[in-house]
């Protein structure tokens, strides 16, 4: 069975991120629910490979996507394998940006949540990048190495189970 393929750390720090990214306090305001989580490191295709099989689903459900801008980083997600219609994005740095921070502060693991929102996006069209999961913004006053929550808008570009 799936569950007997699970690793328990993998599936615990999983579980942590799903935890964190729902709890009422850190949510964004404005947002209608968490939509994806990622996993930072330094190579996809372990990443991809290692999480695939500790989670129980082959690592061909994590199909290449475009990068995020925000974080400086290349991306592969598995729409919905995490339930609840949450994605499960991996990233691996593809500059010395946000991402490449996280990974020397806090080293491989969930690093991003990405949350739905009715929030006008035009309102931070400064800040405003394209990601895996369509226009992104980072939630204002998060730390730069992470963990990030970033915003995203249902629309064109927005991959929605």
């Amino acid at each position: 069975s799936p569950a007997r393929l699970m690793h328990e750390p993998t599936v615990a720090r999983i579980r942590a991120a799903h935890s964190a990214a729902t709890d009422e306090a850190r949510m964004p305001d404005g947002c209608i629910r968490p939509y994806a989580l990622g996993w930072a490191t330094v190579d996809l295709d372990r990443a991809a490979s290692e999480l695939a099989r500790d989670l129980g689903f082959s690592a061909e459900a994590f199909e290449e996507t475009i990068g995020s801008q925000v974080l400086g980083a290349r991306c592969r997600v598995a729409a919905g394998a995490l339930g609840d219609g949450l994605s499960l994005a991996i990233l691996e740095p593809a500059t010395e940006g946000r991402l490449a921070a996280t990974l020397a502060r806090l080293g491989e693991g969930p690093a991003v949540a990405w949350y739905l929102t009715h929030e006008d996006g035009a309102a931070g069209a400064r800040t405003l990048r394209v990601g895996p999961f369509g226009v992104e913004r980072l939630v204002a006053g998060d730390p730069i190495h992470g963990p990030h929550r970033l915003l995203i808008w249902p629309g064109a570009g927005t991959i929605l189970p």
